[in-house]
């Protein structure tokens, strides 16, 4: 019954980052700079959540490194093409 509950609390933590993030992104709304700040550095803690999230779950592989680097490069593209 451990398991399921941590990943309850590791998608709490995910969904809480990001939403700061968004939040954040809101507040500054006009500085760009700060707004780019903000998107890098929820890339790159979605890479890191994603990394320990796999170590922790005994999942971990190299096209996992990947896969998250993809998708954050992705997010960042599209959520910096849109501002």
């Amino acid at each position: 019954m451990k398991k399921p509950i941590g990943k309850i609390v590791d998608y709490l933590i995910l969904s809480l980052l990001v939403s700061t993030a968004i939040l954040l992104t809101l507040i500054f709304n006009g500085n760009r700079t700060y707004q780019l700040i903000t998107i890098i550095g929820v890339s790159l803690i979605y890479i890191i959540w994603g990394i320990t999230h796999h170590f922790k779950e005994h999942t971990f592989y190299p096209q996992i490194i990947l896969e998250y680097l993809l998708f954050a490069l992705l997010g960042c593209v599209i959520v910096i093409g849109l501002l």
